[in-house]
């Protein structure tokens, strides 16, 4: 089954953190609120409970470098692990902001609900907003994808 695909960023400073997401979700529209799953003993999942929230950035088609960035359990920590790149302001509650994304989506936590060995991380959204029109980004079988045109999937990289 196809999902969208997303950066998930939490912490501040020294301890800013991303990691790649695909469970992301919206469950609610009143009051808004969005969740994504992750490991239970996952880095991000410690640092978004210390600080109090999370930006999901949306990626774009083209965007699959960074997506295979923030899925490499190998990364630096901190800021080196957003090294050569840019990032957008910092959510006061934690988290940045990636340009090129299509859309994102700043929350408090809400929720951090145990689930066999993950935890569905329960999100208040603040302020969202989509940022640019492009084909996004999809994971499917183990490999990225776009939907280029309605009815195609495309293999990128």
């Amino acid at each position: 089954m196809p999902t969208g695909v997303t950066v998930v960023t939490g912490g501040r400073g020294e301890e800013v953190h991303g990691m790649t997401v695909n469970s992301f979700g919206t469950l609610s529209l009143a009051p808004p609120l969005v969740s994504f799953s992750v490991g239970a003993g996952a880095r991000i999942r410690a640092l978004i409970e210390r600080y109090g929230g999370f930006v999901v950035n949306v990626l774009a088609a083209e965007q699959d470098a960074l997506a295979r960035k923030f899925a490499d359990p190998d990364r630096p920590v901190g800021p080196a692990g957003f090294a050569g790149m840019e990032t957008g302001r910092p959510s006061p509650h934690g988290g940045l902001r990636l340009p090129g994304s299509l859309a994102h989506f700043t929350c408090d936590s809400a929720r951090f609900i145990a689930v066999g060995d993950h935890v569905i991380v329960v999100g208040s959204v603040r302020e969202c907003a989509t940022l640019r029109q492009a084909p996004p980004l999809v994971f499917e079988g183990g490999t990225f994808r776009t939907t280029g045109e309605p009815g195609r999937t495309e293999g990128v990289g």
